[in-house]
């Protein structure tokens, strides 16, 4: 879209701003608003007209008086039940019964008033439309109940509701990591692209775009889809959003405690496991209970007087697994140096040498045995001694080991949510909510010591936030959010006794890594700690002029990250039997260790905690304009300002390709940040995002809506976070032989030999350039301002269909332009038929200094379109259904950064001939959710008139979630013998890959004989997506009796069968043109499991 174009939409939008800022300015808002036209018997509009909207969990009323126009709107509604009620004097009392308010709704309720006495009351049923009368935006919404019934989506943190919003159009997985939320696509946009929103704050972390905190169905007032154009409220959005908002108190204590098990009994064996194959123990425990209401305090606080409320959860997932070990340790002879016995593979122990009598004859190592095969106690190194101290005693005896264990590992997955609901006034109305999750991942006990090999891991997410909003007049409101979204993860190994091992020249804060070949390796792992935050604020007041309502409305975030993985301080050593062997020989690693000579040693740190910052800035404007009852059109206008990453510290740098490197003369050098006059961030700020959004919706009908729209929306730089971050601290230093195999490159005894970070005269990190043994690969930082931007649209049909049944039609599709992707730029050029095994290949590269040269760009693009089909029934009469069927067709030519199920780039020069399907492509899905409760025995419709037998078969409720898919686009690789150092060469597609559906075996899913090996120095035809793999078809049923207690309470049983039939969910596919398995289904994802619930409400 030209500049022109916008520079005129925003002048425009301006000038309407002005015209109206004497009405109201009424905000499209993250909460609920309920809006309409007074009239009188003739038609006319009335105003000065008293509204009262109360909400009937708190008995707190939101008063308003009709305009001019005879409008009203009522904003800031928590979802739930209201009831509204118009008042003039010569009238008589308008009241509606009870009115449902969800997320991001704007109900219109106009009132018909009919003279009369004002005592005089007439109470209206169906006073507003189920349909979306106002906006054009595609989606749908759970509640709490929904939520609760349904089957769960359990993970390692329990019932996971994001999962759910798989049972929407327009969103699905696009991986066959199923359970993970960051695979999920809205709107056909590239995962962890959309805004996770909680309580109206953003809750994606700033680093990556994946989601942080997430809400339990117990603690969730509603969750909301959006997959198409909405307000300009809602920015960042590669497709579509997630809404959801956490419960509050109410003038009635209500609360719930449960726990759902299940453990390897209750799982089916996997397709591939053999029958009677035993099962290793594990289980799996989700538990905990929330209470809310008003704050009572005996003879001082009475939270209903004074609308004081609370609600709190709390939540624990307990799940242990155990998984056998068995490997081979020294028995106590050799660890004194006596190899004289069996070897670990029960066989002869393999000759021990001495070192010391090493001699090269004809470049053939020749050295004397010890005697006996015994190391002589005054030759044994006393670090090495002490190293080998810790490896476990050996505990069986079998063929090939003598280790056995069964290591447990337990994870604990905590979830807490508080919040404080204070209605000050009728005109303010304040709460606040602090939430956190996150597991603890307990070491599992390997080695019982401190070399074992496992950490304490896992992460914490926090959510803070307040909120406060303002009734200023019947005409002007306002809320102002505030809030801090962080996740911390952390990996902890087992601390190390400096003393006990006495290595000197390294820290010794953690145990160092020891592997020696035949035995099992000990050692700690990597400690971390990242830390990805931000703290938001933002604003939106509330104005109304006529027929207008206006929005304004602002956003500022502060995204600080940290980052400290220093990796192994202690270092890392390997035994492989070098210096112990003579004559080709392989040897044991033990001897090695005892006697003190690594055949390698590495210390690969970075210890310095990095500080990434930035500053992210949007406004909007959004006018709703009722052009009569029956039109509505939504004109918006958001600006953005994504400031891109920078250092505290100015620890960061970027490959340039326009300067020379002064090591070797060639273009293409290193830059960074604050150091010869290169900025601060060397990434430039993009001011351009002016971002126009536009909608209407027409009342074809009393019982059809008609609505369409377009928007624009700024992409996030996904992946990019993290890249070009350094450090003069970093130390890479490895230690070998000189003479390979012949003398040590140190001796334990006498420590590690000193080593220190590479730094340059001018106080830099030294990266390497060379012409002849090129060892860095650099990565550029996005160079130019270009602004990364979906455009989206979106048309359809909404119906009534009476009896609470809606019926859905949408047509959406969007343009991805200037995405953020990889390339892979230091590619030979020309791409084929010059250089596979060519000597001087390295020096044909555009920077022949470095190896792999990757560009983040925004250079992507992308097409998506699709149509969706809902039908609907919201829980009514016992009932609640959904059902969604989306058929799409996904376009790009890059995959986006960092995707596990990426195609590499084949010629970086010819982006266009990578164009074709993409590979989050999801052809076709359909998805159907429903509750049902049974209307037989006490409270049924059928047999509710006998007391005993009503009893003993009512309060029975079934519930599903079943998902049927067509499979995930899959590359087909080969070796790369292109010759141009490029991502990959495609193979060449000869034929048809697809075979029959009654042609698909396990072992050939599709047509191999549909691909040949394309030559060296060639370019391969296949596309990237080359063919689609196996379908998901999965039911998830859940059966529950309720008992009821007293009033409002009971207690309910409940089976939840996840892939209840128990249909095989194959999950990989051989795709290596070259590998044994080419064409064979290689895994399935979990069979059928039982989860048994029981549950108290009150």
């Amino acid at each position: 879209m030209s500049c022109r174009v916008f520079q005129t939409f925003y002048g425009l939008a301006l000038l309407f701003a002005l015209i109206v800022s004497g009405g109201v300015l009424q905000a499209q808002t993250f909460y609920g608003s309920i809006s309409g036209v007074v009239k009188d018997p003739s038609g006319a509009v009335v105003s000065e007209v008293a509204v009262t909207v109360h909400e009937n969990r708190t008995a707190t009323e939101y008063k308003s008086l009709t305009n001019k126009a005879g409008s009203y709107r009522v904003s800031f509604l928590k979802p739930g039940g209201y009831t509204v009620r118009f008042e003039k004097d010569g009238f008589a009392q308008y009241i509606t019964d009870e009115l449902n308010i969800v997320l991001n709704q704007e109900l219109v309720v106009d009132g018909a008033l009919k003279v009369g006495a004002n005592s005089e009351v007439i109470t209206v049923t169906g006073a507003a439309s189920p349909l979306n009368a106002t906006n054009p935006q595609v989606g749908g919404e759970l509640s709490t109940q929904e939520l609760i019934d349904l089957p769960e989506e359990t993970s390692t943190k329990g019932a996971n509701e994001f999962l759910l919003t798989k049972t929407f159009a327009g969103v699905a997985s696009t991986s066959q990591d199923y359970s993970n939320v960051n695979n999920v696509s809205l709107g056909g946009g590239r995962p962890v692209t959309n805004p996770i929103i909680i309580d109206g704050l953003p809750s994606n972390m700033g680093v990556d775009g994946t989601y942080g905190l997430i809400p339990t169905p117990d603690s969730t007032e509603e969750l909301q889809v959006l997959t198409s154009p909405f307000s300009a409220q809602y920015g960042q959005s590669g497709g579509g959003a997630i809404l959801t908002t956490t419960r509050s108190g109410t003038d009635r204590f209500h609360g719930s405690a449960f726990e759902s098990y299940s453990s390897q009994d209750l799982v089916a064996l996997g397709y591939f496991t053999a029958h009677g194959t035993v099962t290793p123990p594990q289980s799996f425990n989700y538990f905990g209970g929330s209470i809310g209401g008003p704050v009572w305090i005996p003879k001082i606080l009475d939270g209903r007087k004074h609308r004081l409320y609370f609600f709190t959860d709390w939540e624990d997932t307990l799940t242990h697994a155990t998984s056998p070990l068995n490997s081979d340790v020294p028995t106590m002879a050799e660890l004194g140096g006596d190899f004289s016995g069996i070897s670990p593979q029960n066989q002869p122990t393999p000759t021990i040498y001495d070192p010391n009598t090493t001699t090269v004859v004809n470049g053939k190592i020749t050295r004397t045995p010890f005697k006996g095969n015994i190391i002589p106690k005054a030759r044994l190194d006393q670090v090495g001694l002490n190293l080998s101290s810790f490896f476990p005693q050996p505990n069986c005896s079998y063929l090939t080991y003598n280790y056995c264990i069964n290591p447990v590992s337990v994870s604990s997955y905590l979830y807490n949510a508080d919040r404080i609901d204070y209605n000050a006034s009728d005109y303010d109305h304040i709460w606040a909510k602090f939430s956190r999750d996150g597991p603890t991942n307990q070491p599992t006990i390997d080695i019982p010591n401190a070399a074992n090999t496992s950490a304490l891991g896992g992460w914490v997410d926090d959510h803070y936030a307040v909120s406060w909003s303002h009734i200023f007049s019947p005409r002007i409101s306002n809320e102002a959010r505030f809030g801090y979204v962080s996740e911390e993860n952390f990996s902890t190994p087992a601390t190390a006794d400096a003393n006990a091992i006495g290595l000197q020249g390294v820290p010794l804060t953690q145990f160092p890594s020891i592997s020696t070949s035949q035995y099992i390796s000990f050692g700690a792992g990597s400690f971390a700690r990242t830390r990805d935050g931000h703290y938001i604020l933002n604003d939106a007041m509330v104005l109304q002029m006529g027929r207008h309502s206006l929005s304004i409305g602002g956003e500022f975030m502060r995204y600080a990250y940290s980052y400290y993985t220093p990796g192994v301080l202690s270092g890392s050593y390997g035994f492989t039997g070098t210096f112990t062997t003579a004559g080709g020989q392989s040897g044991l690693g033990l001897p090695d260790l005892e006697l003190g000579i690594p055949a390698s040693a590495s210390i690969s740190t970075t210890n310095t905690i990095f500080h990434e910052n930035l500053n992210y800035f949007a406004g909007y404007v959004l006018d709703d304009y009722r052009v009569s009852t029956k039109l509505t059109v939504n004109l918006g206008l958001r600006y953005e300002f994504d400031g891109p990453f920078s250092e505290e510290h100015n620890n960061m740098y970027t490959f340039n390709p326009n300067i020379i490197d002064p090591a070797t003369q060639k273009p293409g050098g290193i830059e960074f940040a604050g150091n010869n006059g290169a900025p601060h961030s060397l990434i430039p700020n993009i001011y351009t995002g002016i971002l126009p959004r536009v909608g209407f919706n027409y009342h074809a009908a009393h019982n059809i809506v008609v609505r369409g729209g377009y928007g624009i929306y700024e992409l996030p730089s996904i992946g990019f976070g993290t890249a070009g971050l350094t450090s003069a601290s970093t130390v890479s230093a490895s230690f070998q032989s000189s003479d390979p195999g012949v003398t040590p490159a140190f001796e334990l005894s006498q420590g590690v030999p000193a080593y220190g970070p590479n730094v340059g005269p001018d106080g830099e990190p030294l990266i390497p350039t060379s012409l002849t043994k090129p060892s860095f690969s650099p990565t550029e930082l996005p160079q130019h301002a270009v602004l990364p931007y979906l455009q989206e649209w979106q048309f359809g049909v909404q119906q009534d269909l009476g009896h609470d049944w809606i019926a859905e039609l949408d047509y959406e599709g969007n343009h991805g332009v200037h995405q953020p992707i990889e390339l892979p730029i230091n590619q030979i050029n020309p791409p084929a038929g010059c250089c596979f095994g060519v000597s001087n290949a390295q020096s044909l590269r555009p920077f022949p200094q470095f190896l792999t040269v990757t560009a983040l760009t925004n250079g992507g693009a992308s097409k998506y379109a699709a149509l969706l089909a809902t039908l609907s029934h919201r829980w009514s009469n016992g009932i609640s259904v959904r059902a969604a069927y989306t058929w799409a067709h996904a376009t790009d030519d890059v995959d986006a950064p960092a995707r596990a199920d990426a195609a590499p780039v084949q010629n970086v020069y010819n982006l266009h001939a990578q164009w074709g399907t993409a590979m989050t492509n999801v052809p076709q899905r359909f998805s159907l959710s429903a509750v049902y409760a049974l209307p037989i025995g006490s409270g049924g419709k059928f047999l509710a008139n006998m007391p005993v037998v009503s009893q003993a078969i009512g309060h029975w409720k079934i519930s599903t979630v079943a998902q049927f898919q067509k499979g995930y686009p899959y590359f087909i690789s080969q070796t790369n013998e292109l010759g141009t150092f490029s991502g990959a060469q495609y193979v060449t597609q000869v034929g048809n890959p697809n075979l029959s559906r009654g042609s698909r075996t396990v072992q050939e899913w599709f047509n191999t004989k549909a691909f040949a090996i394309t030559p060296a120095d060639t370019l391969g035809n296949a596309p990237r997506a080359a063919l689609y793999g196996p379908g998901q078809n999965v039911w998830d049923l859940s059966l529950m009796r309720e008992v009821p207690l007293w009033k409002h309470a009971g207690l309910s049983f409940r089976v939840d069968a996840h892939n209840a039939f128990n249909h095989p969910q194959f999950s990989g596919l051989g795709t290596t043109i070259t590998s044994a398995n080419f064409g064979q289904v290689t895994g399935a994802q979990d069979p059928r499991m039982l989860l048994l619930i029981a549950r108290l409400k009150f």
